[in-house]
């Protein structure tokens, strides 16, 4: 028996108001949009997964070239976590306006868009010469991310069935983990630069096939219904479920933020090569690859609340023992399991949210959702460095580490009474 999710109920017929009715109708209005098109279901879905790989992709492309990065123009860890982190930071500023104009205006536009930002941003990183256009470059990246993570969920959760929705928003996941194993992988050919222009062409190919497979949102008269009863279903259907996805996103990819920055810096100390950098973070993505789905298996099987439990106190003891033990033997397993730890923590929070979305309101709900992603992963690398280059790596591993043992008592008590399961 599932331990946190509880059977799936409809409301009584008498609870169903008006406004309700008119939800309906406009979902009605709604659906058939796609329905209408001549793309099935899975060229749609695996077009939002492109995206995400291509997002994941040119993330992580700059991990491999942080060493070099530092080294040329005199950076010290500090700046170094200000330069990945400014990535994040101003996704955190976007997500949500752009998930309310996603709400209105649907998914075509903001992804094409975002693909050309990220294409751009590709080609700056090719030309930069210092830290300030570096940076300039980073931030282009994240408004990019702010584009596409705020359609692309959105899109995918509306192709995901009830039934597999774990599994197959563990795709999602899984697009994110093949992206961070070919981004390192990508970053370690050829001069520190090159990586940035093999990789560009990746986002402008991409912002064609999404102008040109994607349909048209309904008109705006069919949105703005659901917008008007919104927001009260928002609030009752959503609020502490919407709550312990973002604590948990938060905390997961802090650490996950802090160990991407901490370790090929530690990496390069120790004599690792550019290339062995970007081959070990690509086994770290391909771990992931293969452990995501069981993750999303498992929470469809036992619920949501007990892989992401199990995964937050594991990865907090995981993770300061993985930099304890970076020379010896047991690197290799701690990373194992640390990966495990992360996935089982992170994967579910997405299906979490789908299970109580109600209809208009996934820009929005994707908004706090991918604030708190990156949140995660501005506080992570910036906190991770700064405390690294004032005391040592193991006082940042374990400060890092201390919000995921703060989560583990608060999410039995978010999800003490779920609402109702979205039918």
């Amino acid at each position: 028996m599932k331990q946190s999710d509880p059977p799936q109920a409809r409301p009584p017929l008498a609870a169903l108001s008006q406004p309700a009715v008119t939800l309906s109708a406009s979902h009605s209005a709604v659906a058939p949009t796609l329905a209408r098109t001549s793309r099935p279901r899975w060229l749609l879905l695996g077009l939002a997964v492109a995206i995400i790989f291509t997002d994941a992709v040119g993330y992580t492309v700059i991990i491999p070239a942080l060493p070099s990065f530092m080294a040329e123009l005199g950076l010290g860890e500090t700046r170094a976590g200000t330069l990945y982190a400014s990535y994040g930071l101003i996704s955190l500023l976007l997500y949500l306006p752009f998930g309310l104009l996603v709400d209105r205006w649907g998914e075509r536009r903001w992804l094409t868009v975002g693909m050309l930002t990220l294409g751009l941003a590709s080609l700056g990183f090719w030309q930069a010469s210092g830290f300030w256009t570096l940076l300039g470059c980073r931030v282009t990246q994240g408004i990019a991310a702010s584009a596409t993570w705020a359609a692309a969920l959105p899109l995918a959760a509306r192709l995901a069935t009830t039934e597999r929705r774990g599994v197959e928003m563990s795709v999602l996941m899984m697009a994110f983990s093949i992206g961070v194993v070919a981004g390192p992988a990508l970053g370690s050919l050829g001069q520190v630069r090159d990586p940035f222009l093999y990789f560009a062409g990746v986002p402008f190919g991409l912002a064609i096939c999404v102008f040109a497979l994607l349909p048209r949102q309904a008109p705006p008269t069919t949105r703005v219904v659901a917008d008007s009863v919104a927001p009260a279903l928002f609030r009752d259907g959503l609020r502490r479920e919407l709550v312990c996805a973002c604590l948990v996103i938060l905390v997961t990819c802090a650490t996950l933020g802090a160990i991407e920055i901490l370790l090929p810096l530690q990496f390069s100390r120790l004599g690792w090569t550019r290339q062995h950098i970007g081959l070990f973070f690509s086994g770290w993505g391909l771990a992931m690859l293969i452990i995501q789905p069981l993750i999303g298996w498992w929470s469809d099987r036992r619920g949501r609340r007990e892989p992401i439990q199990f995964g937050l106190l594991a990865a907090a003891v995981l993770t300061p023992s993985l930099f304890s033990s970076l020379d010896s033997i047991w690197l290799f397993p701690l990373t194992l399991g640390t990966i495990f730890a992360l996935s089982a923590a992170l994967v579910p929070t997405l299906p979490l949210m789908v299970d109580y979305l109600t209809e208009g309101q996934s820009g929005r709900a994707f908004g706090f959702y991918n604030m708190a992603f990156s949140l995660g992963i501005v506080l992570g690398p910036w906190s991770g460095g700064y405390i690294t280059e004032r005391f040592d790596v193991l006082w940042a591993a374990v400060l890092v580490s201390l919000p995921l043992l703060v989560m583990v008592p608060l999410v039995p008590y978010l999800l003490r009474h779920p609402h109702p399961r979205k039918v």
